[in-house]
């Protein structure tokens, strides 16, 4: 049995569509070219603005909002990302003999983009699975390296638990971090999840910007030793991911100065 579509999200799509000829429009005149009631067509417009994907003036017209523009910039970006980590994921995956992984940030949560399996070792991590930035390896290195802004809203809000050997302590943390930045390296010994070790570094793209991280997570029995011998084969593989994205170390100034928590 088909599941039938939602209509308001199907007139959604095509308000949203009026904007690509007229930059502004009011709500009577979104009604009259959709042929809807302007009642239902107000609704629909001020949804979209309390979303962020359209923004109103002060004469009540409404035009394309950034928050639609941000999420029209991650398609290129991940489809960018995907093509030139793959190959050197799977490579690092055989050297290592671990699963290998790509991530990214998406606000507060770690983001798994891609997976490369490894016959000898499964970890229960899939494509599209959230994780806490604070209890990964890839999550903290993203947040490492993110603006102090963003690391000071995140050290105020409380730190969830996830085994006895998450940091839960803003102050710790905080250390934490700045040994990372530091390093350009980060790993966890079952912070997130009882019997899995990771270790992480940051991928940055031709702006210097840090755009992902990879990854490799092992059992921490009997895997562990394997994952200390595999930082130097990670650390070269995101070497291998910065030259396809054209990124060079003289390209990305030192990171921004952190202020510890109070």
């Amino acid at each position: 049995m088909t599941t039938p579509p939602s209509t308001t999200v199907l007139k959604a799509f095509d308000l949203l569509a009026l904007f690509s000829e007229r930059p502004l429009l009011g709500a009577g005149e979104a009604a009259r070219l959709l042929g809807a009631p302007r009642a239902s067509t107000h609704r629909l417009l001020v949804t979209l603005r309390l979303a962020g994907v359209l923004e109103a003036n002060e004469d009540g017209q409404y035009r394309l909002g950034l928050r639609l523009f941000e999420l029209g910039s991650y398609a290129p970006l991940r489809r960018r990302l995907h093509d030139e980590c793959t190959q050197p994921l799977e490579r690092l995956s055989a050297e290592v003999a671990l699963p290998t992984f790509l991530a990214a940030r998406e606000g507060n949560d770690l983001l798994c983009l891609e997976k490369v399996y490894h016959r000898q070792t499964d970890i229960p991590i899939r494509v599209g699975q959230r994780a806490p930035l604070h209890a990964t390896a890839a999550g903290k290195v993203l947040l490492a390296y993110a603006r102090p802004s963003v690391i000071e809203r995140y050290l105020r809000e409380p730190l969830a638990r996830f085994t006895p050997h998450t940091i839960v302590e803003p102050r710790r943390l905080f250390t934490e971090l700045e040994r990372i930045r530091d390093r350009g390296l980060a790993g966890e010994r079952e912070e997130s999840c009882l019997g899995v070790a990771s270790v992480a570094t940051g991928v940055w793209n031709h702006t210097g910007k840090i755009v992902a991280a990879i990854s490799a997570s092992a059992a921490t029995l009997p895997d562990s030793r394997r994952l200390k011998s595999a930082e130097r084969p990670l650390m070269s593989a995101a070497a291998e991911i910065h030259r396809r994205l054209g990124w060079t170390p003289a390209r990305r100034s030192g990171p921004e100065r952190l202020s510890a928590p109070a």
